[in-house]
């Protein structure tokens, strides 16, 4: 037992140490830049007998390379990740990716012709597309460069509690980074979707499935559980459902 402990708390010193200057950045409520502020993110839901390399290359030659569409910059690709049969997650299938995409606000016209030549590829099926504004996005355009364990959570809430959910979540994720070791990739809401309350989606690397279940443990960095419960009593019922995915890295 004592080596097991021995060995969390050095693999979280050395996150710590190694990364201080991310996780510093990450933890902290940082205005988006101009540059992210400016764009708005598609998030593509595609299913393919492709490997990733020959899809992405296709969407390059066939898709962004079209003057009508160069405006838009490949934000991540979210492939499926190794994960326990009875994990808390849905998941994405081994033939399916989840592209997002970076559109500058001045180009949201290109969306939508995006969205409709990648349905008219033969080797490839659309299983969703939605279009997501950035609240709060720690590196901006850049995704750090790290495999691992990402959650995307959606939550809905009320109108009236989407600030004061924002707030708690920024407010938590000063310890919370830190402590655990883990960052928040980037806070989004939903465009376009019902009127009556938010859908924000929540993407958080963990550097394992056994990292992120050590994060469960509320008795420990109490300052962000506390902000926790009162962002959850928040929640509409019902919401909270979470995918897990890997990244494939530049």
């Amino acid at each position: 037992m004592k080596f097991s402990l021995g060995i969390k708390y050095l693999r979280q010193f050395l996150i710590i140490v190694g990364l201080s200057f991310p996780i510093a950045v990450y933890g902290q409520t940082i205005q988006l830049s101009d540059e992210s502020l400016d764009h708005n993110f598609s998030y593509s839901i595609l299913e393919t007998e492709l490997d990733n390399s020959e899809l992405i290359a296709l969407i390059q030659r066939e898709i962004l390379a079209k003057p009508t569409l160069s405006s838009g910059v490949i934000y991540a690709i979210w492939i499926a990740a190794e994960k326990p049969v009875d994990a808390p997650f849905a998941g994405l299938a081994d033939n399916q990716i989840g592209l997002m995409m970076a559109w500058p606000n001045s180009a949201l016209s290109q969306v939508d012709v995006f969205n409709q030549t990648l349905q008219s590829l033969s080797s490839v099926t659309t299983v969703s597309n939605r279009l997501f504004e950035a609240i709060y996005l720690p590196a901006g355009l850049e995704v750090p460069s790290l495999e691992g364990f990402y959650v995307h959570r959606e939550e809905k809430y009320e109108l009236a509690d989407v600030s004061d959910a924002v707030r708690l979540s920024k407010e938590a994720w000063v310890t919370w980074e830190p402590h655990w070791g883990v960052r928040v990739i980037g806070l989004f809401r939903e465009l376009g979707s019902n009127a009556d309350y938010s859908n924000l989606n929540r993407i958080v690397w963990y550097p394992s499935y056994s990292a992120w279940l050590e994060t469960r443990n509320f008795t420990e960095d109490t300052e962000s559980a506390m902000r926790f419960r009162e962002r959850r009593s928040m929640l509409i019922p019902g919401s909270g459902v979470a995918i897990a995915t890997d990244r494939l890295l530049p």
